[in-house]
């Protein structure tokens, strides 16, 4: 929000009021795009390079690694945030792969569950470390140590890899896209804070991380229609829970039209600019 709220001051140009998703937020137009990234042909760079500095050697050797276990092709990785763009710093920098589609990241994440078991290659958080991640979340999530600890133990996709932080992204492919920007659009309705039960995650590992519920009760719920999902633009709420699991959500509700105008669905929103810190998905043991 603060973003958006000097971009408007300043680079007017760079934010966006959306019709389709009834939010403004920061965009940056076709025109003004000078260079784009491709994650898969930056670790395809390294891959073939004679002169890598000590964190792309790592970034390599855990690209090869998770290939070579998992069964996935190098051609379906790709390395992304610091090093993607060259600015990364061999201190202190994280690595970050990203994967691509759903059948690929299902691999990657039961090699990842194998290899963390096996404490040879990869380890998760432990000790000081995951003391430091507890804090980053309760800091910006609002969540208690117990409940960061808890969302830890359900996600796979961080951990160490020779002492260095290493991160997980799964990609959606055209394959797993149905929606096209347009085809539906979507009104907040307010906040709502309520218990559901999954019925399907298969499309919770990406961003936004999407769970098909039922048995949704909420608080504060105005209007008719049916509760069909909770869709996180959180990456901390993404394949945290699975079928049959019983969540808490706090987020937007919001209604889902199609071009007619009708109403398909209801959804709860978590990640969204209105929520804030406080949306949320928990686990209820």
């Amino acid at each position: 929000m603060k973003t958006v709220e000097l971009l408007q001051k300043t680079y007017p140009q760079y934010v966006f009021s959306s019709q389709i998703l009834n939010m403004t937020f920061s965009a940056v137009p076709r025109t003004k795009i000078a260079k784009y990234y491709v994650p898969e042909e930056r670790l395809n760079e390294l891959l073939n390079s004679k002169h890598r500095d000590l964190l792309e050697e790592k970034a390599v050797e855990l690209a090869l690694t998770i290939s070579d276990e998992s069964g996935v092709s190098v051609d379906d990785l790709g390395i992304t945030g610091s090093i993607l763009v060259d600015i990364h710093n061999v201190r202190f920098s994280d690595i970050d792969l990203t994967v691509y589609g759903r059948y690929h990241s299902q691999r990657v994440k039961e090699t990842l569950l194998k290899l963390y078991r096996q404490k040879r290659i990869l380890r998760r958080f432990e000790g000081r470390s995951l003391a430091k991640w507890c804090r980053e979340q309760m800091s910006a999530h609002h969540l208690t140590m117990k409940e960061s600890k808890d969302l830890y133990s359900r996600k796979w996709n961080k951990g160490m890899f020779k002492d260095t932080v290493f991160s997980i992204h799964p990609i959606r492919t055209d394959r797993n896209t149905r929606e096209q920007y347009g085809d539906e659009i979507y009104v907040p309705r307010g906040l709502v804070q309520g218990t559901a039960r999954i019925v399907d995650s298969k499309d919770s590992f990406f961003l936004p991380a999407i769970y098909v519920v039922d048995r949704v009760a909420l608080d504060q719920m105005k209007g008719k229609g049916k509760v069909e999902k909770i869709v996180s633009y959180e990456a901390l709420y993404a394949d945290i829970a699975t079928k049959h699991d019983l969540v808490k959500v706090r987020g937007t509700l919001e209604d889902v039209f199609d071009n007619s105008a009708h109403l398909r669905y209801r959804r709860v929103v978590v990640g969204s600019q209105k929520g804030g810190k406080l949306d949320f998905i928990k686990l209820v043991t």
